[in-house]
């Protein structure tokens, strides 16, 4: 009954298409739909082909957070696959034959005029007809969605539409669409909030939260990787200062879900949806802080995709005046740059709390653009990767050694922001959105984001498996052994980046309703976050 019903909507998705197009005589509009339409299917065929895998929600942010370097990236890598070969003979022969009928035409209009043509087309379009009443009930349901789990249901209930691309492309812009109309109530939930927060009133204190991207912590020689990746922390650990956490994981492994539900208070390991509980800055910033975000993924550009998606929420003009002391105005092209933005700009107008956010490019595809090419920062190269996996060749043990110069000059970056307050009463709490694969287990470099993936013990390691790294200042611990020894006895604790809040909020003394011990991975109350979720339904 599936495969019939979703026959009878494509026959009638082409009438309609062909009727509008015969209506409006616009050349132009019958291209615009042969474009879309192609695309889409090409889109869906490659999806097919590499990872049996259709249009989802997921795959869309992903071509929304795509930007120019990592298109060139993806070209790189897959152009020559089998994969985007099939798609392209499939698509091409289809272009082939959609031209051919254009430019034969008025040949076949004469060939179908005849009487026994027309009594098949006619019964073809009776049946478009007759679904077309389904159709279009089924589109109206789409529409009157009110959330993204509205729009999640509906194609839940229409199983047929998965191999389809348009209701696939139809509900996943939905879905997005809905998902942004969270932010509306998240800005209410935050104002709620904001009512219950009491003024800090500790003394002068500076939290530094670092949000790193794209790290696997099985390449940093902090975790006990071969090659000397991160010397500057592994120094500050062994003077005392720093403490690597062991059983930390994200709660997904795409950055803008990441950061909606680290940002905001809510748990997903108790299904809570992220736009239900305020932005957590905004707290720190009603208890008397000055908040200060630098972020190196944002793009000033409104006309930017990724605008869509997490830049949204984290410049939402409500949530900038209820947050943010200030933030950048332009990104750097790389990450040391930013820290040397902020410490010319803001460095020696700091007050006595403050909340300094920095949101770093990390180690994100392609690594070799994370870092300047002078010769002092190709640290590694393909000879010094020692990795006897048979799948492994030279291509792949350069890309394995320019991912290790990413995590190599990342650790200068944290040395540069820990030099920052180095000489104040600081603590900082460094991580990353999720993790990347780097050849660990198989021939492959990246992330699956489908939600056809299965998900796997290693896909967890590599992709959802995080580093988390506590440091703090001298004059910060000597005023605080106690709480120094309790963060030790946390580091093999079980702990979600998504209750990050919970720790600040007492680390930083901020009073509020929202403040769980239970959460808190440095409170004697913590319970550890071994509970199971659906890592798909967080977005």
């Amino acid at each position: 009954m599936g495969i019939l019903t979703g026959y009878m909507e494509i026959i009638f998705m082409a009438y309609m298409i062909c009727l509008i197009s015969y209506l409006c005589r616009k050349i132009y509009l019958k291209v615009l739909f042969y474009i879309v339409l192609f695309m889409l299917y090409g889109l869906s065929c490659y999806l097919l082909y590499a990872y049996s895998a259709y249009i989802t929600p997921n795959i869309l942010l992903l071509l929304f957070e795509t930007n120019s370097k990592e298109v060139t990236g993806f070209f790189q890598t897959y152009l020559m696959t089998p994969a985007m070969f099939k798609s392209f003979v499939i698509v091409g022969f289809l272009l082939v034959l959609t031209i051919v009928g254009e430019i034969y035409n008025k040949r076949i209009s004469r060939i179908a005029s005849k009487p026994a043509c027309m009594w098949a087309l006619s019964a073809v379009l009776l049946l478009g007809a007759i679904g077309s009443i389904g159709v279009i009930k089924r589109y109206w349901i789409l529409s009157q969605s009110k959330t993204a789990y509205d729009a999640e249901c509906w194609k839940s209930s229409h199983l047929f539409y998965k191999v389809m691309p348009v209701p696939n492309f139809c509900y996943s812009v939905m879905a997005i669409y809905m998902a942004g109309q969270d932010i509306y109530y998240m800005v209410d939930a935050t104002k709620e909030s904001l009512e219950s927060t009491e003024p800090v009133e500790s003394d002068s204190l500076n939290i530094v939260l670092v949000i790193g991207e794209s790290f696997n912590k099985y390449h940093a020689q902090l975790y006990g990787y071969s090659l000397p990746t991160t010397p500057n922390q592994c120094e500050e650990q062994s003077r005392g200062n720093l403490y690597a956490y062991t059983h930390v994981k994200a709660p997904h492994n795409m950055t803008s879900v990441v950061l909606k539900n680290m940002f905001c208070c809510n748990n997903v390991h108790e299904s809570e949806r992220w736009h239900n509980f305020p932005f957590f800055p905004a707290l720190f910033k009603k208890a008397g802080y000055d908040v200060w975000l630098w972020d190196n993924q944002y793009q000033t550009n409104p006309n930017m995709a990724i605008n869509f998606t997490l830049n949204s929420i984290l410049f939402n003009k409500e949530i900038e005046q209820l947050s943010y002391t200030a933030y950048n105005e332009v990104c750097t092209t790389y990450d040391d740059g930013l820290v040397a933005d902020f410490k010319q700009k803001k460095g020696s107008k700091l007050g006595s709390h403050n909340l300094i956010i920095f949101h770093l490019n990390g180690q994100h595809r392609p690594a070799n653009t994370q870092y300047p090419q002078e010769k002092e920062y190709q640290v590694f190269s393909a000879k010094d990767i020692k990795n006897p996996a048979p799948y492994l060749n030279e291509d792949s043990r350069q890309r394995i050694a320019e991912y290790d110069n990413a995590t190599h000059f990342n650790d200068q970056v944290m040395k540069q922001i820990m030099d920052l307050v180095r000489d104040t009463k600081a603590v900082l709490i460094y991580f990353s959105d999720h993790g990347e694969e780097v050849y660990d287990y198989r021939d492959f470099l990246g992330r699956s984001l489908l939600e056809e993936a299965k998900i796997t013990p290693e896909l967890v390691k590599y992709q959802i498996e995080i580093p988390f790294i506590v440091w703090v200042s001298d004059k910060w611990k000597q005023q605080n052994e106690a709480e120094w020894q309790r963060m030790g006895e946390a580091i093999e604790r079980e702990f979600s980046i998504d209750n990050v809040c919970h720790l600040l909020f007492r680390l930083g003394g901020v009073k509020t309703k929202e403040y769980m011990p239970s959460r808190d991975l440095f409170s004697p109350e913590f319970i550890p976050q071994t509970k199971e979720y659906d890592i798909w339904n967080v977005l």
